[in-house]
């Protein structure tokens, strides 16, 4: 059978990654690999392209454009990062606007070189670069959305990053959504036809290895992501102030950034928990696996979130998990305890047994294991060959 060639447009790669989107593009492409897709891979680096982790294969070519893009960005975020001189100006974009049209013009004029079968944006950043080289070329467009701008603004949206969003999923022969939540999300608020839409869940790499865990004097219980109004930091801080009223030798972990970081600090201190919650900033990966491998509990208590690896990567610890009612990974993660994410009591309620007993840690994290061992990348690649291969036919 002929090797499918990909055009890919992503926005963030190991090293350079700020979320969980760099490495879930590195373990796709890596996967799609060892079935023979040959991709090119067309993403904003700030750093040398020399640097970028390295996927074990020649299947991969990987082309970065320096910008200033990064993931999560908004207009506002941009100007504050990012105040240019003369020069720069000259060079990078005045605006958030700007700079995506600079990257756009600049991966369509790569595009123009690539020979592909297909077309494969992660993104909103990369849908203006996807359209018009579909416009170009003629070949099929799959937009892979990992999250809307409906998830990441929970309420005041980006007229601007919504428009773009309707506008690419209208022309768009393919949508994958990572969980049927994002699915129901794109047909209801972007009004698109669930015959457009694919599901594929994101996976991880589990060696099926039960994790032992080390006897901690006190309880943790963890955080672990962007620090952000749709990810639900402040009901996490709430509920640690209850829980913390049952349970004193119990210590709280936030690790992560983002531009909530300063209010949830100021929140842990007037709820008079600064002494019980660490804030660690941004990990580097081999901090977020030992902080995995202290955990007693992981919570995730998101306001709208597409997926959610996060919980499967401590359920690969051996960590038990309490995840939103409002995420895409319980679809695939059974073996976790799910609640409403506005509702602070039940959530101390439930990781106050979860700390307590024994016995119902490890009937979870049991569980847990086993459902791992059958998600896996292999399985999710081989689902978008076919999704790929139904498009080129």
């Amino acid at each position: 059978m002929k090797s499918l060639k990909i055009l890919m447009f992503g926005w963030e790669f190991p090293p350079y990654n700020i979320g969980g989107l760099g490495n879930v593009t590195y373990n796709l492409c890596n996967a799609l690999a060892k079935f023979g897709t040959k991709i090119t891979l067309i993403l904003p680096i700030k750093g040398e392209s020399n640097k970028l982790k390295i996927i074990p294969t020649n299947f991969v070519s990987i082309k970065g454009i320096k910008s200033l893009l990064s993931p999560y960005l908004n207009e506002k975020t941009y100007q504050y990062k990012y105040s240019l001189c003369e020069e720069e100006a000259k060079i990078y974009g005045t605006n958030l606007k700007e700079e995506i049209d600079r990257f756009t013009k600049r991966g369509v004029k790569i595009a123009k070189h690539e020979n592909f079968d297909l077309i494969h944006c992660h993104d909103w950043m990369t849908f203006p670069a996807g359209m018009q080289t579909k416009e170009f070329s003629g070949k099929p467009l799959i937009l892979h959305v990992h999250t809307t701008e409906l998830d990441r603004s929970c309420s005041s949206h980006n007229p601007f990053v919504y428009n773009l969003e309707l506008e690419a999923f209208n022309k768009a022969d393919k949508i994958i959504a990572v969980s049927n939540y994002t699915k129901n999300r794109i047909i209801k608020d972007y009004n698109i036809s669930k015959d457009k839409i694919e599901v594929v869940h994101n996976a991880i790499e589990f060696d099926g290895n039960k994790k032992n865990k080390p006897y901690n004097r006190k309880k943790i219980v963890l955080y672990l992501g962007r620090i952000s109004m749709h990810k639900g930091p402040d009901y996490f801080i709430r509920a640690a102030k209850k829980i913390s009223e049952y349970m004193k030798d119990v210590l709280f972990v936030m690790a992560g950034s983002g531009e909530l970081l300063p209010e949830m600090i100021e929140l842990a201190c007037n709820l008079d928990i600064g002494d019980k919650i660490l804030f660690t900033g941004r990990l580097k990966d081999e901090e977020v696996k030992k902080i995995y491998e202290s955990a007693d509990l992981y919570v995730l208590p998101s306001v709208s979130e597409p997926f959610g690896i996060s919980a499967l990567e401590a359920a690969s610890n051996g960590v038990p998990v309490i995840v939103s009612e409002n995420s895409g990974v319980k679809e695939i993660l059974k073996n976790c305890i799910r609640v409403d994410f506005w509702d602070i009591e039940e959530i101390a309620n439930k990781a106050i047994s979860a700390l307590r007993y024994s016995p119902l840690r490890e009937e979870i994290t049991s569980n847990a294991y086993r459902e791992l061992t059958n998600i896996s990348w292999k399985e999710r690649a081989s689902k978008i060959v076919s999704i790929y291969r139904s498009l080129i036919n």
